[in-house]
């Protein structure tokens, strides 16, 4: 009886020590560090997160082989967190220089303090505890690695540098600062204006940072486009920006595609609706302007050019137009919209695969004539052959 007492006992406080465990959480619950260098620097996100609407306090503790390489941001081991108020932290692995290539575990453990105070009748010795595992790639050769993106040139006003931006994501095991190239065009892009090449900031393995770096010029007032390359990153942008006069407002605009149907017949009418939005402050003033160009032959059967129409800031709009293909083929729509005196990148549509002229009712009608008259010509003959047999 004593025995099956104890036995009882020791399960109901497993079952609560579980039970508060499974309201105490962190993500991710595995955390990898691939290829990082000896004497190097890797870091993650993390989120410790409870059901609890009360404050808990709680400590963080990494354990294992790798436990004197991690520290964490903010640098406090203890912290307060409730349900409404997770708590998020970095992580940040840095392995010693002479640390031998391989691969490590450890695990980083997340403790509350007595749970009795907040749960009543819970007990006072009762704590949540979870665990997240934790491996780390050591290398000894430098990974050089990234990714960019929200790359752009702010309009500037007249004798003032334009900003060049660009967020950028350090995917290797190494500091990186990223090299920029840009060259500027005019607004047809038909004369290279000028090229600047410059580094941005440092940037840690794992992190990303937004980069901002003034670029000065002598440019004139007016719409221009650029081409912004970053080598490391294999990542190339096409932008447009504008020089305006001291205190002017900037008209902004994006033809964001050119919509049409995959498939088409000869003869008949096609709808081509490019999409246009206003990104700007004021009205604008715009209309498409493009060609349609038969890709077997590569020359231009037709221009178009849209109807004029005011677009409001922030409203988008569809510029209708039909053009009637003569034979099948495949076509392709492209041209820019003008808007304010200031144009849009030159897009181009789906190819529009075109068959010869469907089976309709011009088909039918001949069709149908041409079986009335063999009709006819066949009563005929049977008339003729009637009165022949009467004689």
């Amino acid at each position: 009886m004593g025995r099956k007492l104890i036995f009882i006992l020791v399960l109901a406080v497993l079952l609560m020590q579980s039970s508060f465990a499974s309201i105490v959480g962190i993500s991710p619950s595995i955390a990898r560090f691939h290829k990082v260098l000896k004497n190097g620097y890797a870091e993650i996100e993390a989120v410790a997160s409870t059901s609890f609407e009360q404050d808990i306090v709680a400590n963080l503790k990494p354990e294992g082989e790798i436990s004197d390489w991690i520290t964490f941001s903010p640098k406090e081991d203890q912290f307060v967190f409730s349900r409404e108020e997770p708590y998020a932290f970095t992580m940040i692995v840095q392995p010693p220089i002479d640390t031998p290539a391989g691969n490590y575990t450890g695990v980083l453990k997340v403790t509350t303090g007595e749970l009795g105070a907040v749960e009543e009748g819970a007990g006072s010795a009762v704590i949540a505890q979870v665990v997240m595992l934790i491996y780390v790639e050591v290398v000894g050769e430098e990974v050089i690695s990234c990714r960019a993106g929200a790359i752009s040139i702010g309009n500037t006003e007249i004798d003032d540098p334009f900003n060049v931006k660009a967020t950028v994501w350090n995917d290797g095991n190494v500091r990186l600062r990223p090299q920029f190239q840009v060259r500027v065009f005019d607004q047809y892009q038909t004369k290279d204006l000028m090229q600047s090449n410059f580094l941005g900031s440092q940037i840690l393995p794992t992190k990303s940072k937004e980069l901002v770096s003034e670029v000065n010029n002598e440019l004139p007032i007016g719409q221009y486009f650029a081409e912004i390359y970053l080598p490391q990153c294999d990542v190339s942008q096409r932008v447009t920006f504008d020089i305006v006069e001291k205190g002017k407002i900037s008209d902004s605009g994006n033809l964001i595609g050119i919509r049409s149907v995959d498939k088409a017949y000869a003869n008949q009418f096609v709808q081509i609706m490019p999409v246009f939005q206003n990104l700007g402050e004021r009205k604008v003033v715009a209309f498409f302007k493009g060609e349609i160009r038969d890709l077997k032959t590569d020359r231009v059967i037709t221009p178009l050019e849209s109807d004029k129409i005011t677009v409001d800031p922030g409203q988008t709009v569809e510029f209708s137009m039909y053009f009637q293909p003569k034979k099948g083929g495949e076509y392709q729509v492209s041209g820019r919209v003008n808007y304010n005196s200031k144009i849009t990148f030159n897009e181009k549509s789906k190819v529009i695969t075109v068959e010869g002229e469907t089976f309709g009712f011009s088909w039918v009608f001949y069709l149908i004539a041409y079986l009335i008259i063999g009709l006819l010509i066949l009563i005929m003959i049977g008339k003729i052959r009637k009165a022949r047999h009467r004689r």
